[in-house]
């Protein structure tokens, strides 16, 4: 029997019967003739029938709270999970767009940009034109003389900084810039810039499909010349064309341990409320869902149970937007992966009950036989030996409701308590039979009684389970409290009560707001050292992980490695923001004090690291990445095996681009030199390493990867 029929059974019993006290039964007394025992006594059936109502409700309530427990730990991991990779993606975003900066805060492509506004919006050689020539504001040819050059600054700017294309759009809504090799202007294009011009904040354009694979526009005020400020009007928008396709990519790979059944989507809502989902690893790139749309899990449901995005499986989803209110992150959780916990649990309760009901219902039915052919005497002292068994069943039943770590109570629709378990009584400090006949009033306070009410309210009406949290003081501290409640029906299906089971989960929020200020810390430390503080470092760091990650993988190292070596890639450089900006960048070699400075940038990662628990030997990696496998490295000159193997691929591919990029006082090597410097000194570089280096340096991967270096580097 399902438990979903055990409780309509429940619920069509009489409330009178849970009210029964085991204790109050009279069994030393035979209810019929002692000659010719007819059946058992009626106390004793009467004590039969709430045994068995006692062994259903007890499985039904804890299961429930078990529910309840595993949905709220799935709805706080896949918030934790989806906004965290939502921030990931708008961090990412963000960086991508400060990117245009530098190009955008130029005095020089500021007036440029405002000459243009200033002639309409658009470069044109007409009669006007040439008349504007010689007045005062310096239109027209002169403009026309200026275009090669802009255009060669910003074609230069879209290459390095590994972009598709760059625009530079007027009030006329006309590129009057465009880099090299630039596509026409789209008529979506020029509409958004134009809203952009007018509104003066930056945007991100839709994901769509190039040849390049999946690109996004990003949309950057130009501000006039001279501007102090950045509330002043913009004289023009620069549009730039960047690949996302594999960074998205890096984004839907299923993360290190996540759990079976977990898959994250990106999806972007069109301007008709269509949804479309980015798919950057397959063919093609963007897909449409049939026409809806409704993002499961979105602002104003934040968490659903329902149809996944794709319509093959029922999936409990979460969502977090990314830029905007037209991009998300989903992440779905198959339900049946979700429930194979519970489903466990709640197979192992019933068994046990069915189990204990079966053992007593047998010593009811032994001690009946007997009873039909035993003496008075014989049968009274039979009755003593039942009544024995059965205040130890009940005895047992209590410690099982004892131990249970749940509040239960049982309350009356007067609002009174009828019954409440051991837990519930500890919490309120009072004993369980003190608590029959208060209300909430009493044992909460009047502003939680009051909250209390409501959800009994809502309880009655739904005739389903209702599940909050609740903030209360017990013994003078504040709690954090999940309730569960139901109503509980008579034999007309009248609600007759209202069941609670509360579950304290101080802890568990205590431990979520922990995980939170960890992953803001992680974030911080993030943008403090790739964004805000040092391009190169910034891209430095980024081009040592993603071949640091490539070379784990080809290794064949644990998904676990491999996250740590990306973590450790992208924050190797962090210490070096403790160290002068004028020795960092001094144009002459390092003398030995000021070599022996920079290589405390290890103590200083060390020191703004350590109070952050990654559960991964994070910094342990940053720690020993200049360790080599000849002792000769530093800080502390470990050898071979003593160095992690995440730190020696750290090490190697740290070196690899430091040779590679330009330095202040030399150009960068080739790729082809510096894999040759490393396979010669193998004394300090582990050959499988290099090798495994030099394999992702060749493939297609790694050469897209250093293309953004200047051509003599490479």
């Amino acid at each position: 029997m399902s438990i979903g029929n055990r409780m309509n059974e429940l619920e069509r019993s009489s409330i009178d019967l849970a009210q029964t006290d085991l204790a109050t039964i009279d069994l030393e007394q035979p209810a019929s003739s002692p000659d010719a025992p007819d059946g058992l006594p009626k106390s004793a059936l009467i004590g039969l029938a709430a045994i068995v109502v006692i062994a259903v409700v007890i499985p039904w309530l804890t299961i429930e709270s078990k529910k309840a427990q595993v949905i709220g730990d799935l709805q706080q991991r896949m918030r934790i999970t989806v906004e965290a990779r939502a921030e990931v993606i708008s961090t990412w975003l963000d960086g991508t767009a400060r990117l245009a900066d530098r190009l955008v805060e130029s005095e020089l492509f500021r007036l440029f940009a405002s000459d243009v506004d200033a002639a309409g919006g658009v470069i044109e050689s007409t009669p006007q034109v040439e008349q504007n020539q010689n007045s005062d504001s310096g239109l027209g040819i002169a403009l026309l003389e200026q275009l090669p050059y802009m255009e060669r600054v910003l074609t230069d700017f879209v290459i390095s900084a590994d972009f598709v294309s760059g625009y530079v759009v007027g009030k006329a809504g006309v590129a009057f810039v465009t880099s090299g090799g630039a596509a026409p202007l789209e008529t979506q294009q020029a509409k958004l810039a134009l809203s952009v011009l007018a509104a003066g904040d930056r945007q991100f354009g839709a994901p769509r499909a190039a040849a390049a694979g999946l690109v996004m526009d990003i949309y950057i005020p130009i501000l006039p010349a001279a501007s102090q400020t950045d509330q002043a009007a913009p004289v023009g928008v620069l549009i730039v064309t960047a690949p996302v396709a594999v960074k998205l990519a890096e984004s839907l790979a299923p993360r290190p341990l996540a759990p079976k059944g977990e898959q994250l989507h990106l999806v972007h809502m069109t301007p008709d409320n269509g949804l479309i989902e980015l798919l950057p690893t397959r063919t093609p790139e963007l897909q449409s869902l049939a026409g809806s749309d409704f993002i499961p899990g979105h602002k104003s449901l934040p968490f659903t149970a329902g149809s996944s995005l794709d319509g093959t499986k029922v999936a409990y989803a979460r969502a977090a937007p990314i830029s905007g209110d037209d991009f998300w992150a989903v992440l779905e959780m198959d339900r049946g992966a979700a429930h194979a916990e519970l489903n466990t649990y709640t197979t192992v309760v019933i068994v046990a009950m069915a189990l204990i009901v079966f053992a007593i219902v047998a010593v009811f039915g032994a001690v009946w036989a007997q009873l039909r052919s035993s003496h008075n005497r014989m049968m009274a002292d039979q009755f003593r030996h039942l009544a024995a068994q059965i205040q130890t069943q009940k005895r047992f039943l209590d410690s099982i409701n004892g131990s249970i770590a749940d509040y239960i109570g049982l309350k009356a629709p007067d609002g009174n308590y009828r019954y409440a378990n051991s837990a519930f009584a500890k919490a309120v400090g009072r004993d369980s039979e003190d608590i029959v006949g208060l209300d909430d009033v009493a044992l909460f306070g009047q502003g939680t009684a009051d909250r209390l009410a409501l959800s009994d309210k809502k309880a009655l009406e739904r005739a389903a389970v209702t599940t909050f949290n609740e903030e209360v003081y017990l013994d003078g501290k504040r709690r954090h409290l999940q309730f569960s409640k139901l109503p509980f029906l008579d034999e007309q299906d009248q609600p007759n009560g209202v069941v609670s089971v509360v579950r304290d989960v101080t802890e568990l929020v205590e431990e979520q707001q922990k995980r939170d200020r960890a992953v803001r810390q992680m974030v911080t430390a993030l943008v403090r050292a790739i964004e805000l503080r040092d391009p190169y470092l910034a891209g430095h760091s980024r081009r040592v992980a993603s071949l640091a990650v490539a070379v784990a993988k080809r290794l064949q190292l644990s998904s676990e490695e491999v996250s740590t070596l990306e973590i450790a890639a992208n924050l190797s450089q962090l210490g070096k923001l403790a160290i002068s900006r004028k020795l960092l960048n001094k144009p002459d070699r390092l003398d030995d004090s000021e070599i022996a400075e920079i290589r405390k940038h290890l103590d200083h990662a060390a020191s703004m690291l350590r109070d952050i628990d990654f559960e991964l030997p994070v910094l342990p990696t940053i720690y020993q990445m200049h360790e080599r496998l000849d002792g000769g490295g530093y800080p502390v000159g470990l050898k071979a095996e003593a160095i992690l193997v995440t730190a020696q691929i750290l090490g190697v591919c740290d070196v690899f681009s430091a040779r590679v990029e330009p330095r202040s006082y030399r150009a960068g090597l080739s790729n082809e030199e510096t894999l040759k410097i490393l396979n010669e000194n193998k004394d300090r570089y582990a050959t499988r390493i290099v090798e495994a280096l030099r394999d992702v340096v060749g493939s297609v991967a790694g050469e897209k990867l250093l293309a953004g270096l200047p051509a003599n580097e490479t």
